[in-house]
């Protein structure tokens, strides 16, 4: 899964968004941030993407902060599409037990080549320091890949 360096390339996962929306001033919101000043590149899927607009629709996410207003919301669907690289077929390389819903994410960072998918998903971000097989057969497979939460991603940038 090597490439040459340049831009960091990055898929958050949904609950990574939903930070990044409801807490502007928080770790999340400051990762995004950094997709829209260009410095480093967004990936997502149809799949990623649909979930998210999924989540989004939930009245108890809704609740998360008054910063979720319909009108914001759909300002930020609209920020994020046209800031990220979609990627139109992913195809399916991860079986994760643990959680399936979060296999699109892994599947994504793997088609992008991401350098970092950003989550605070304790499932997620076991894959870097488990033991099981699969953690181990993941990280082998998806090397230089690094699965880190927000503020482990900012200082990985230099931002943090």
């Amino acid at each position: 899964m090597s490439r040459p360096p340049g831009r960091p390339r990055v898929v958050f996962d949904c609950n990574t968004y939903i930070q990044a929306l409801a807490f502007e001033d928080g770790p999340a919101a400051s990762a995004l941030r950094l997709v829209e000043s260009g410095d480093v590149e967004l990936f997502v899927s149809r799949q990623t993407l649909a979930e998210l607009r999924e989540v989004l629709e939930y009245p108890e996410v809704r609740a998360i902060s008054p910063a979720m207003t319909p009108l914001r919301v759909a300002a930020f669907l609209q920020r994020l599409t046209f800031r990220a690289t979609l990627r139109r077929r992913v195809r399916r390389v991860f079986h994760f037990a643990r959680d399936p819903k979060d296999e699109a994410y892994l599947d994504l960072a793997f088609a992008a080549k991401a350098d970092y998918l950003v989550s605070r998903d304790k499932d997620l971000l076991s894959l870097m320091t488990g033991h099981s097989v699969f953690c181990k057969d993941f990280r082998r497979a998806s090397h230089p890949l690094k699965v880190v939460d927000p503020v482990a991603f900012l200082e990985a940038v230099g931002r943090g």
